[in-house]
């Protein structure tokens, strides 16, 4: 029987969110009306502040959809301000009561039920069905488990619930089409935003076996379960692979599956059963993320063989910052080897670093470059400015040791809306902006390495860097333009990427 409560979940800048849409799937399960509202996306690296005109279009959808509560996913500690200031303006247009969830209000529950009425903590794929079926039959929520909930100046906090078993959450829903929208440069659009896109993303499992890194969400989140359950989950070969049809019958478009995991599992009769199943039953090539220290070539080479196409590593910074100030336990030596295995394998790895932290040194500096040089080419790079996170290890360290302010912290700082991926025009030191350009070239097939050791030792570019970064800059456009031309062949190219990228004015490093 169909509950009375009418529930909208709002999505803040990610048309592919899955915690709302894993909520969603629950709450139907459970007999509820749930709109989903894609509310804007991200736009050439950046978050660009809602209009009025935006904000109108999401008020007048919430009091069409006659919405009796209304959830907002506060995924980032960035969206603070822009939570809070949707917040007011629709408690202020619509009297309902708001709910925040997401990692923001798990790393800052006191701030934030200073600003919700309720809020979530943690996983709550279990415990959000019991929060509104109480609500539903008129009962208490003041006890509800992973819930905060505001009544005047009382607050009542309850203890986080156990975690869930990744095999018994329902799959995302795809076959819901009427109650979906995307709000966005003044239209409003009926429909699954996301559903013709041609990546489908998955999880194989949450939490992270090496979650220690001080800079990760994981060091707050798997204190907050102890005692409740093994962080680090892995689902079924099959769930994953019944998920996958499922998917496949709704979104006609896929063309690739990335494996959105902190890091992909790695266990032999996991993997063995996985490189079974897979191409017989999906048959469609997928994109994995992996640590240095897990890169073996057996079970690569099962992957490769199952469809395995990309490989994405978290390298982040040299050595020393690593191991001192990451907690990440992984050398120089493991990142060559891992390089190795891959091109042995015969796939393309995306190596990832950490860029604009306050901790490495000019050395560290000239260490990273000398490693990445030292990398059998080909592979791609993806850099990514540093994000510290509220009251992570590595926020609290920084502070005390007088590294950075406050105001540096995400939720203050919204270093993430103005440059989620670095970009060379980016304003930074001219020592910096040598260094990217360095770095951008190392991956180039197109750039001799004898020229960007020629580059290195200039002292003309030490001075004045910016042709340099100009010839990065081409170099980049170049590779991006190959890129693109191979996606656009393969049917992966979209508008949704494009828009999400491509800014010739603002060059992502890639």
């Amino acid at each position: 029987m169909p509950r009375k409560l009418n529930i909208a979940i709002v999505s803040l800048y990610a048309l592919e969110n899955n915690g709302v849409r894993h909520v969603a799937s629950s709450l139907r399960e459970a007999d509820f009306q749930v709109t989903e509202i894609y509310f804007k996306d991200w736009v050439n690296n950046r978050f660009p502040w809602p209009s009025e005109q935006e904000v109108q279009d999401l008020i007048g959808l919430l009091r069409e959809r006659q919405i009796d509560y209304i959830g907002l996913s506060v995924r980032a500690s960035a969206f603070h301000r822009m939570a809070k200031y949707l917040t007011e303006r629709l408690r202020a247009a619509l009297g309902k009561p708001i709910l925040w969830g997401g990692m923001h209000p798990t790393f800052l529950p006191q701030m934030c039920i200073e600003i919700a009425d309720v809020i979530a903590v943690g996983e709550v794929d279990n415990a959000v069905i019991e929060f509104f079926v109480r609500l539903d039959e008129g009962r208490s929520i003041r006890d509800c488990p992973s819930f905060w909930v505001r009544e005047g100046d009382t607050v009542y906090r309850n203890d986080i619930d156990d975690l869930v078993d990744l095999d018994e959450i329902p799959f995302r829903d795809f076959h819901t089409q009427q109650d979906k929208f995307h709000v966005e440069d003044g239209k409003v659009t009926q429909g699954d935003p996301f559903i013709t896109n041609p990546e489908y993303t998955i999880l194989a499992s949450r939490g992270c076996p090496y979650w220690t890194c001080t800079f990760c969400s994981n060091t707050l989140t798997k204190p907050l379960y102890e005692g409740k359950g093994k962080s680090f989950r892995v689902r079924s070969v099959e769930s994953l692979i019944q998920e996958m049809e499922y998917a496949m019958k709704l979104c006609p478009d896929i063309k690739v599956v990335r494996f959105d995991d902190e890091v992909f599992p790695i266990r032999k009769d996991w993997i063995k059963e996985l490189s079974e199943k897979w191409p017989e039953r999906v048959g469609i090539p997928f994109e994995v993320l992996v640590d240095p220290r897990m890169v073996r070539l057996e079970p690569l080479q099962q992957l490769k063989a199952a469809g395995l196409r990309a490989i994405c590593m978290g390298i982040q910074a040299n050595e020393r910052v690593n191991q001192e100030f990451y907690n990440r336990q992984t050398t120089n030596q493991q990142i060559v080897d891992a390089q190795s295995i891959f091109r042995q394998v015969g796939i393309t790895a995306n190596l990832q670093i950490i860029w604009d932290d306050p901790v490495s040194t000019e050395e560290d500096k000239d260490q990273l470059f000398y490693m990445l040089m030292e990398l059998e080419r080909p592979f791609e790079l993806y850099l990514f400015g540093l994000t510290i996170y509220p009251n992570t290890h590595l926020a609290r360290r920084l502070l005390r040791e007088g590294r950075i302010k406050e105001e540096h912290i995400e939720g203050i700082n919204t270093h993430a809306f103005e440059q989620f991926r670095v970009d060379l025009n980016y304003p930074r030191p001219k020592a910096d902006k040598r260094w990217l350009a360095l770095i951008v070239l190392c991956n180039k097939p197109f750039i001799p390495k004898s020229l960007i050791w020629k580059l290195y030792r200039s002292e003309r570019f030490k001075q004045d860097p910016e042709p340099l970064v100009q010839v990065a800059q081409a170099a980049s456009l170049a590779r991006l333009s190959t890129v693109a031309a191979g996606m656009a062949l393969d049917g992966e190219l979209t508008w949704l990427l494009l828009k999400r990228w491509v800014n010739p004015a603002s060059m992502v490093t890639m």
